[in-house]
């Protein structure tokens, strides 16, 4: 029953999170300049070798690679999958339109209030840009409780023809080095 209990925490933490990131206001209007795409300077992520891994094309746009035994629990509008070795240890990807008013960095800083909203976040949400595959992206990283439990939350935010994807991974914190590489894999295959 415990079990169950965690795993509905998480999966609960995960999809408030993707539904605040996807439904950001538009406070934020474009205001960037031609430059607001430039990955110069920025840290490189590149997709690695990942044989035993899956990879997930089935939503237009974009494509991830997960580790193989990753079983799916989510549905083909949001697809979620769940590591059989770690209890609770999620991944999940949304897309939505993305606000035509709005600079990608815009976008970025108004979903953070949203997240402080809407869940309990143990200290500062760490954003950082990185260029991952050639692609300028937004990481961030925090820790959200929820009835005692801690998760380790890491998204990746893109934009990508018009479209904004997020990718969700999450852990409770006491698995975080177990599942470390595993997410730094799936991140670095996300294109």
């Amino acid at each position: 029953m415990k079990k169950l209990t965690k795993l509905g925490l998480l999966a609960v933490i995960m999809l408030v999170t993707v539904m605040l990131l996807t439904g950001c206001g538009n406070n934020a209007l474009n205001q960037g300049s031609k430059d607001e795409d430039s990955v110069e300077g920025l840290a490189v992520y590149t997709a690695e070798e990942t044989p035993d891994y899956t990879t997930f094309d089935q939503m237009e746009g974009i494509e991830l690679k997960y580790p193989s035994n990753y079983v799916s629990v989510g549905k083909e509008s949001l697809p979620m999958f769940m590591d059989p070795d770690v209890l609770g240890a999620t991944i999940n990807i949304v897309t939505s339109a993305f606000p035509s008013a709005m600079s990608f960095e815009g976008y970025v800083d108004a979903s953070i209030p949203g997240l402080k909203q809407q869940m309990k976040i143990d200290g500062d949400i760490k954003k950082e840009y990185i260029n991952l595959n050639g692609r300028k992206a937004a990481r961030l990283d925090y820790v959200a409780v929820t009835e005692g439990k801690r998760m380790n939350v890491t998204q990746i935010l893109i934009k990508k023809d018009n479209k904004a994807y997020v990718l969700t991974l999450g852990a409770l914190e006491t698995d975080k080095e177990t599942v470390s590489p595993k997410f730094e894999k799936i991140i670095k295959s996300f294109k």
